[in-house]
């Protein structure tokens, strides 16, 4: 069910003026991540309470409504960054750099686009995001939202750009609710097929077998993104990885397209590209 961002009116407005700009030093302890060498920081903020939405999908406008495939919205303290990569570094660089500290974290990539698919880059940078710097061709973006598993729950959303003049620039938002959100969040199929491919493996968190319903829910998604891309093999792995082949092919996906791996991790189903 899609889900609706309200546009900023007085209400937002107060917020932007009661946050308050955020040291480097200060944002350097605060950040999981590190910033790409030599980035300039222009521009940051840290609110210690605020009703955040972390938007898990491609926007658009209709209707003078800004839309949202997903989002999962409540309380909490938002640090915001935004950095200007220095030349001649450009922004895929910069996107990996920060993307690979996450993936070395335990936690969940919930939503992964780039180019046109993510949507207005004006809607990313104005009205999700509140920074017009961010504007530019809808080409030249990349956006990616993690669940991490930590203590506190965190939510950390990538954004990066190259404007019409070439300067290259790199969005962290970083989100800890008040209260941690307890429903289950899923990655989009896409989303799995492009770490898959970008990445050679998949992991599949320890809480995919923590119910039958939510066992289900991700043999589903796996489901789904084989079927996006029919001509992928994988290698299944981990305690469940007959249990979750077998119920692979009885939903239709070819037993030549799967092999059963190795019995570990024990918590977690690895997939393998092969």
């Amino acid at each position: 069910m899609p889900f609706f961002l309200p546009t900023l009116g007085f209400a937002g407005l107060l917020l932007c003026v009661l946050a308050r700009p955020a040291a480097a030093d200060d944002l350097s302890e605060r950040l999981l991540l590190s910033a790409f060498p030599g980035a300039t920081l222009v521009d940051s903020s840290s609110e210690a309470a605020v009703d955040h939405a972390v938007v898990m999908g491609s926007i658009r406008r209709i209707n003078n409504q800004l839309r949202a495939e997903r989002e999962v919205r409540t309380m909490g303290e938002l640090i915001r960054a935004t950095y200007r990569i220095p030349d001649p570094h450009d922004r895929h660089e910069a996107f990996e750099h920060a993307k690979e500290q996450l993936l070395a974290q335990p936690g969940s990539m919930l939503f992964f686009c780039q180019g046109r698919e993510c949507g207005s880059s004006s809607l990313w940078a104005n009205q999700v995001l509140n920074n017009s710097t961010l504007y530019g061709p809808e080409d030249n973006q990349a956006y990616l939202v993690m669940q991490l598993d930590s203590e506190p729950q965190r939510f950390v959303s990538l954004y990066a750009i190259t404007r019409g003049n070439r300067r290259v620039y790199l969005h962290v938002e970083q989100f800890t609710p008040e209260q941690p959100v307890a429903e289950t969040l899923y990655p989009t199929p896409a989303t799995m097929l492009k770490l898959l491919h970008a990445e050679g493996q998949l992991v599949i968190p320890a809480n995919h077998a923590a119910d039958p319903e939510t066992a289900q829910a991700w043999v589903n998604l796996i489901n789904r993104m084989l079927r996006s891309d029919t001509r992928l093999r994988i290698s299944v792995n981990g305690d469940q990885a007959p249990a979750v082949t077998r119920q692979l092919v009885e939903l239709g996906i070819r037993s030549q397209r799967l092999e059963v791996g190795e019995a570990l991790p024990q918590d977690a189903i690895l997939i393998i590209k092969l």
